[in-house]
């Protein structure tokens, strides 16, 4: 006996039709008619007068009905109860500052229509604070970039994969340059992310395994001010692609790194073994098909005359 055919065997009860309960159940009228047949079957009994329309209980229908009542009215009371947990409650999230900026809010919007009475608190973060968030419990979920390999604390499934590019004010003289190497950049003054950030550890590492020296004029997790010193001729940067965006085509030159820098990923980090809350799993679905296969779009990105004159080296 399964709690499935119960089910079953109430609906038809109070319905006095096959049918109506199948289609109360969202189930086909043979896998009703199937388990009232198990019913039968197992306790050796039979439910209802078929003969008369509608359907009647038998006096041993009778008597299991007055059984099951209280289990089914439990059952449904019990589904009301996880819904209403499902739609309330709390949940701490955290992502890189570029992803809080551009790529949260349209799924967040979309999913607090749907769980209005859900809060969610959100944490801009770079990428070893929120490896470190994570770790400790402190956040339900990342959005950043995969754990280290040898971490077994933490479980990552990938969203969408992006690259490292060089941003120059318009007419760079870099922009003339197809591949143009570390030392090339190094040449000018940089501008670059916090030493907490990813991008960041690549390129340190990059310059220190080429014995190169650059002189770092600004560092700041905050992309979008990246862009705006960048665009006043103070440096140029090193940064992510999936923080570029559409507004940004007349503002800045930019140059694909692939040669220099492999691709990473983004994606949900969250720590192995942790309970996650029926609320925080429908967010990450919810997110992760908002943002999964996500491409930064770079082939109409045209490149502005060099001029020189707009820029200075920093070894002038």
């Amino acid at each position: 006996m399964e709690l499935r055919e119960l089910i079953s065997f109430y609906h038809v009860a109070r319905l006095r039709s096959v049918s109506k309960a199948a289609r109360t159940l969202e189930l086909g009228q043979p896998t009703v008619t199937t388990h009232l047949r198990k019913l039968e079957s197992e306790f050796g009994i039979t439910l209802f007068d078929r003969i008369k329309r509608p359907i009647q209980l038998t006096s041993e229908g009778i008597t299991l009905l007055e059984l099951v009542t209280p289990v089914v009215t439990s059952v449904d009371t019990l589904k009301t109860q996880m819904d209403y947990s499902e739609r309330r409650g709390s949940f701490s999230i955290g992502a890189y500052p570029d992803l809080v900026m551009h790529h949260l809010p349209h799924g967040i919007q979309a999913f607090r229509e749907l769980y209005p009475d859900i809060r969610i608190r959100l944490l801009a973060r770079s990428y070893n604070p929120l490896i470190q968030l994570v770790k400790s419990g402190e956040i339900d979920l990342g959005f950043c970039s995969p754990p280290p390999p040898d971490d077994a604390t933490l479980e990552f499934n990938e969203l969408f994969e992006y690259n490292v590019v060089l941003m120059t004010p318009p007419g760079h003289p870099l922009l003339s340059l197809e591949t143009p190497t570390l030392q090339d950049i190094a040449a000018w003054p940089l501008i670059l992310s916090g030493p907490e950030s990813l991008t960041r550890q690549k390129v340190e590492q990059a310059l220190k395994g080429q014995g190169i020296t650059a002189e770092v004029v600004l560092a700041m997790d905050d992309t979008e001010s990246i862009k705006r010193y960048v665009e006043t001729g103070m440096g140029v940067a090193v940064c992510s692609d999936f923080t570029l965006h559409q507004e940004d085509h007349h503002k800045l030159g930019v140059v694909r790194l692939n040669h220099i820098f492999a691709s990473s990923v983004i994606g949900v980090c969250t720590l192995r073994g942790k309970f996650l809350g029926r609320a925080v799993r429908n967010f990450i679905d919810a997110m992760s098909d908002e943002m999964r296969g996500y491409h930064a779009e770079m082939l109409d990105w045209d490149r502005p005359a060099v001029n020189v004159s707009n820029t200075s080296r920093s070894d002038s």
